[in-house]
């Protein structure tokens, strides 16, 4: 299968375990953002801000499957649910915040507890 993991800048390292997790069962990332340089402030960095939301909005329509761990200070993830939500994707979301935002009560998602639940589903 292939996967899109999206987290936030800053917990690279969380969402790094679980693409490393995915691949090594044999699945696919369709992008790996965690691989290009934090490019906030983004109105300083326009251009390289561009490429990289083409290439993650292109990553999470490629994917089966999106998987979001869950912020609360998260934004782009959420731009990703949607975009995900529009397509028929299924999610899964690393979440304990049942109220985050009514979303995560759509059909496509499924709440989990840890990134052990997603590799766990998809090994």
């Amino acid at each position: 299968m292939k996967f899109f993991v999206s987290g936030k800048v800053g917990s690279d390292n969380i969402a790094k375990s679980l693409m490393k997790a995915l691949k090594d069962a044999g699945h696919e990332i369709t992008f790996d953002w965690t691989s290009i340089e934090h490019l906030s402030p983004y109105d300083k960095n326009g251009a390289q801000s561009r490429e990289a939301a083409i290439s993650e909005c292109c990553g999470v329509k490629n994917a089966d499957v999106l998987v979001i761990i869950a912020h609360e200070k998260g934004v782009g993830m959420y731009v990703e649910l949607g975009m995900a939500l529009g397509v028929g994707i299924p999610v899964r979301v690393v979440t304990k915040d049942e109220s985050r935002t009514m979303f995560f009560h759509h059909p496509l998602v499924k709440k989990v507890n840890s990134i052990e639940d997603v590799i766990k589903e998809f090994s």
